[in-house]
């Protein structure tokens, strides 16, 4: 078991990523991990592979300290491609749940990992960092 997993366990069991709004953020999370863990477990591999998916601006709205640009699922599926399928199915999803959840969710855990403004924050993210930071800002919310 990760130290993601174990986190994500600890805090489950302590009441805190529990989704009592019913508004996917939790399946939001997991799927960012599972797409990390796909991009060699690195977040920054993650933000490259948005951008380049005709992304760029609107990742780069998410990384900065203004407002976040909209994206739909659509624009995040192409991007992602078959990352994303393979990401959403692991957790029981389809794919086009999948880019609805993290449309909905990417701007803010993105905006959560790059507190200076910049995608520099995210080189060398791993698993760990990542549920340092949701589990300390984004899920307080």
């Amino acid at each position: 078991m990760g130290l993601f997993d174990s986190i994500s366990s600890l805090a489950n069991a302590a009441n805190l990523l529990k989704d009592t709004d019913g508004n996917g953020q939790i399946q939001a999370v997991d799927l960012v991990r599972q797409l990390v863990q796909q991009n060699g477990g690195n977040f920054g591999a993650l933000l490259g592979q948005l951008q380049q998916g005709d992304l760029a601006s609107t990742v780069q709205s998410w990384i900065g300290n203004g407002t976040n640009a909209p994206a739909d699922a659509a624009q995040i599926q192409n991007a992602l491609g078959g990352g994303l399928q393979e990401a959403a199915a692991k957790l029981g999803l389809d794919a086009n749940q999948a880019g609805n959840l993290l449309a909905q969710h990417l701007p803010q855990i993105i905006n959560t990992l790059t507190p200076n403004g910049t995608a520099a924050d995210a080189n060398g993210f791993g698993l760990d960092d990542i549920a340092r930071l949701v589990i300390g800002n984004f899920l307080k919310k």
